[in-house]
């Protein structure tokens, strides 16, 4: 949609490296400065602040879900009136960490056989899951502001609309402080070696030492294609050409890959004045183009008055844009999406890449590598709050909200039972329903679907990982085997056994004659319903 092209150039203009030949890894860092609140001086006059959002079930709603998902979102864009970057980061997860907080730990009690049997089918579902990869979305906003304290203050604005935006959206976003921040950058720099940060900003306030000498690696190399440290291959990608309309499922297909990787989707929005007059421009010159070409004809004796095919083509696609601006609230925005995949190896790492560009090619999209900007992308990419290459297209709200960030919901609390995994994701599905305000559920199915094999799931996974006591109301006699099992209690209440329930039982020794809605009355109100 090469139409607007000029009077943008400020817009889009890429931000300068503060060292552009950097005599240390540190000077590679673009932070100037960091604060104990998330605020980042990333250049003069210059701040940055980054929220961590949740991921919503996008992929998984219906079609109007998703419709009314997408306008929200489209909403959310257009509200926001400076530089802004949506970062989706597959960052390394420990699996360790992992197994110890999903599998059952063993115990003497003579279950550890059924734990062991628990354990294996976790263990094979984590297998078959994207081992090794958590994933994280950003929203990184910049502002430039004369000093901290008014950066301060335009952020704590701009933060009750975003937080608006997002619960309409259904999705948690909150702030990162500034310990967080770094954090992100150092599992980032330090891939497998996340545990070691302990960087403390309050503590290095007192002590004085550089938070760049704790955050960077001990080796980078920068080559035109591709850059390497001393833990990981890398190389920077971005989309290079886009198709006349993309899927909604772009971004996700690319993110979803089971590969360490850091996707921005970085926004300049264009002002509404400017907008208008640049379209203006355009269209006043076509209209121009239109009547030199008839001009032209004229003089040869060709009287026809049809248009070209291209000045018409051009002509209708700019009045589309004009009408969708005035009518149907649609802002232009310059983006770009820089992608930065990481691997092990450099052959690893070239065939993530050609796997990324058949995505592009199914897609219609061109993804290219980051050619000799190979430093400038990674920064571009990382949720610093700086953008250091110039390859961005105009896009207005609908095609810009088309690169769509929200997949699906992870389930994945602390000290959980199993309930098997998610079919999005392929990730296992861990839930605490203790931490609920209503930990109750219902489970639904048609017969035979295996409503009471999920229920004997959860019970014994309940029965093996705690001290909860599991009591079944059990009409149908299923759960005879799960209470030999684990060695319960069977009481056998019927019209041939001597165990019954007696609603009308009370213990007279406590009762309140003074108290007129106590017992007595409860077993007279049930009597009344009875007989």
């Amino acid at each position: 949609m090469g139409l607007f092209t000029d009077g943008f150039k400020l817009l889009k203009k890429a931000s300068e490296p503060l060292y552009k030949t950097p005599k240390s890894i540190q000077e590679t860092i673009e932070i100037m400065a960091v604060a104990e609140n998330g605020i980042f001086e990333v250049s003069k006059n210059k701040y940055s602040k980054c929220y961590r959002f949740q991921d919503i079930n996008y992929t998984t709603a219906t079609e109007d879900e998703q419709i009314g998902i997408f306008e929200r979102y489209c909403k959310f864009l257009n509200s926001l009136d400076c530089n802004y970057k949506i970062t989706i980061n597959n960052k390394n997860k420990n699996m360790d960490d992992l197994r110890d907080k999903v599998l059952i730990a063993e115990k003497n009690d003579g279950f550890n056989n059924y734990r062991r049997i628990y354990n294996d089918i976790i263990e094979e579902k984590i297998i078959e899951g994207r081992q090794g990869i958590e994933q994280e979305r950003y929203l990184t906003i910049t502002i430039e502001r004369k000093n901290f304290e008014e950066a301060k203050a335009q952020f704590a604005t701009l933060e009750a609309t975003i937080h608006k935006a997002f619960i309409e959206l259904g999705a948690d976003i909150v702030p990162l402080n500034g310990n967080e921040r770094l954090k992100v950058l150092y599992d980032y720099y330090h891939l497998g070696d996340e545990g070691s940060f302990d960087f403390d900003i309050k503590k290095a306030k007192k002590v004085g030492p550089d938070f760049r000498n704790d955050l960077c690696n001990g080796m980078v190399k920068y080559f035109p294609d591709h850059f390497e440290d001393e833990s990981k291959f890398c190389k920077a990608l971005f989309i290079k050409k886009y198709p006349s309309s993309l899927s909604d499922r772009f971004i996700n297909e690319i993110t979803s890959l089971p590969v360490h990787s850091i996707t921005s989707i970085d926004v300049v929005p264009v002002p509404k004045d400017l907008t208008t007059k640049v379209l203006q421009k355009k269209y006043l010159g076509i209209e121009s183009d239109i009547i030199k070409q008839q001009r032209v004809r004229n003089k040869n004796n060709d009287f026809s008055t049809e248009i070209s095919y291209a000045k018409r083509t051009e002509k209708k696609e700019i009045e589309e844009i004009m009408d969708d601006v005035r009518e149907n609230d649609q802002c232009l925005f310059f983006v770009g999406v820089t992608i930065i995949l990481m691997a092990e190896s450099k052959k690893e790492l070239e065939s993530v890449c050609e796997t990324v560009e058949t995505i592009g090619k199914r897609n219609s999209c061109t993804i290219d590598t980051h050619y000799l900007k190979q430093r400038e992308a990674l920064n571009t990419a990382l949720p610093i709050g700086v953008r250091q290459v110039e390859t961005m297209r105009t896009l207005l709200t609908q095609s810009l909200a088309v690169l769509m960030p929200f997949n699906v919901q992870e389930l994945n609390d602390s000290t959980g039972n199993y309930y098997g995994i998610n079919q999005i994701s392929k990730n296992v599905n861990i839930g605490n329903r203790k931490k609920l305000i209503n930990g109750n559920g219902f489970v639904f199915g048609v017969p035979g679907s295996g409503k009471s094999f999920f229920c004997k799931m959860e019970m014994g996974s309940v029965f093996l990982s705690g001290d909860d006591e599991i009591i079944v109301i059990d009409p149908m006699n299923e759960y005879f085997d799960i209470a030999e099992t684990y060695g319960g209690t069977v009481v056998n209440m019927s019209t041939y056994t001597d165990n019954y329930v007696n609603p009308l039982e009370m213990d007279v020794w406590s009762l309140d004659p003074n108290d007129s809605k106590g017992m007595v009355w409860i077993v007279n109100t049930f009597s009344d319903k009875f007989f």
